[in-house]
């Protein structure tokens, strides 16, 4: 009897202290973890999820192997997954008005301040079904293109060079052809020469073992790489009012802690890099404020074209806070 009594309150005890049933999310990236400086975001924000909701929410990830990188905002905005990692370009022609952040200054709490992620909220609640998080700067460096050869004259005349739309106007500055190709084939159209170079966030040569087909790194680097977490609004809403508060704070965290880390992450890269041979070549003074201006107002233009409804009002709260053009 003393044995059953004992064995009773053991049971109690541990019923007491076992957390309720977690909430479980099921989200959806753009990248895995081969492709390490941009998945960090996302590896940050789910720790901070675990952390700050003591295991009250959880995240089921699933990657570009189930939905590709440029089809994942539907099956979200549609319910079949709660939650999206991804880069607003990726879904340009469907509203994705969150890409024009890479032509804002980073600083996530001016951003805030000044309305833009509240906006952008708003914009994505309204046209899919979707509400945005945060958007996270990956680093202060942005993005680069690198080269299987070195710039000539100060540009790659007559190469072509992969990117994505939101690459194409500095692409085609610099005198290259640009070529639409997911991320993951990059590294087999430069080595068998479909393509002489490609456009890419500051950090990933390394990971993703460009530097093997790609020697050359053009600098200095150009606007600013965010990527972003929603989450299907229908599903927001079933939330509790503390499970909604974990993903926000968890998000708001990580836009603050991360542009450091993904600093951080260059640098490492930057330096093994350089024991594999990879070289910097060198835009001037000149061209270098070429592409920087090119790079942001191709975003605003790009955006005209697929937000003509919201960006005239964004673009105008960034400019009023200093942070763009």
């Amino acid at each position: 009897m003393k044995k059953l009594l004992t064995a009773g309150s053991t049971i109690a005890m541990l019923s007491l202290a076992a957390p309720a049933s977690a909430t479980d999310l099921k989200l959806l990236t753009s990248w895995n973890t081969d492709n390490w400086p941009t998945y960090a975001a996302l590896d940050m924000f789910e720790k901070k999820v675990k952390a700050i909701g003591q295991g009250k929410v959880t995240l089921s990830i699933s990657g570009k192997e189930v939905v590709p990188p440029f089809e994942q905002l539907q099956p979200v905005s549609a319910g079949v997954f709660d939650m999206l990692y991804t880069h607003g370009i990726y879904h340009a022609g469907s509203k994705g008005i969150a890409f024009t952040m890479d032509a804002v200054a980073p600083g996530p709490q001016k951003r805030r301040d000044a309305g833009l992620i509240d906006y952008i909220d708003k914009y994505y609640q309204k046209h899919n079904k979707m509400k945005l998080l945060g958007l996270v700067a990956n680093s202060n460096q942005g993005y680069h293109i690198f080269l299987k050869k070195p710039l000539a004259d100060g540009s790659f005349k007559g190469r072509k060079v992969r990117g994505t739309l939101s690459y194409h106007g500095v692409i085609r500055l610099l005198g290259g052809s640009p070529v639409v190709l997911p991320g993951g084939q990059i590294y087999t159209a430069l080595e068998k020469g479909v393509i002489d170079g490609a456009a890419w966030p500051a950090a990933g040569m390394l990971t993703m073992k460009h530097y093997e087909v790609a020697k050359f790194k053009v600098r200095p680097t150009f606007g600013t790489t965010n990527t972003g977490f929603w989450i299907n609004l229908a599903k927001w809403k079933t939330l509790t009012k503390a499970e909604q508060d974990v993903l926000i704070t968890a998000a708001k965290q990580t836009e603050i802690e991360m542009p450091a880390e993904g600093d951080r992450i260059l640098a490492e890269e930057s330096k093994t890099l350089a024991k594999f041979g990879v070289k910097e070549t060198m835009l001037n003074d000149e061209m270098a404020a070429k592409v920087r201006k090119t790079f942001s107002s191709d975003m605003w233009t790009i955006a005209q074209k697929c937000c003509s409804d919201g960006v005239g009002e964004l673009r105008a709260l960034a400019r009023k806070a200093g942070l763009s053009n």
